[in-house]
């Protein structure tokens, strides 16, 4: 072989390579701004891409237990006689429990507008069906009352 032969499988080596790699289908979808939106939304339907979905439970609990007792006595004694006198407070509070527990849910608002915008678009289209369906069976139940009138004045006597 010529050395231009090699140099002509080199000149398509290299632009058969320049097209191989040249072709990406990413770099396609990405410059494409109506395939991108297309990938998009079908990512966002499947539910791939649900990260700001989140539940929180956040509880709190408080118990509190006091107690308290105060005993006074007092004694008095008088010429004989004695006085003995008790002053009792008594102040318990057993027990107070108090229990807050807060649960917020945060949804993927973007799945849930594209699911909505799906089922809008498929009710018309159950709607243009069910008046398809209706305008047939008009047809349908006017060609079995023809046939039938038909029948009927060919058979008559």
């Amino acid at each position: 072989m010529k050395r231009s032969d090699y140099i002509a499988i080199l000149i398509v080596l290299i632009i058969t390579a320049i097209f191989a790699f040249s072709c990406n289908p990413v770099k396609q979808v990405l410059n494409n701004r109506a395939n991108f939106e297309k990938v998009k939304n079908e990512v966002i339907r499947l539910g791939y891409c649900a990260n700001d979905t989140i539940i929180n439970n956040i509880s709190d609990t408080l118990i509190t237990i006091d107690t308290i007792v105060y005993v006074d006595q007092e004694t008095i004694i008088k010429n004989d006689t004695t006085y003995i006198s008790s002053v009792k407070y008594k102040n318990i509070i057993k027990k107070i429990t108090i229990r807050d527990t807060i649960r917020s849910v945060v949804v993927d608002n973007a799945r849930i507008k594209l699911l909505e915008q799906d089922l809008s678009k498929i009710t018309i289209k159950a709607e243009e069906y069910k008046q398809k369906a209706i305008k047939r069976l008009n047809w349908l139940i006017l060609g079995i009352i023809g046939i039938g009138l038909f029948v009927f004045f060919k058979i008559k006597p």
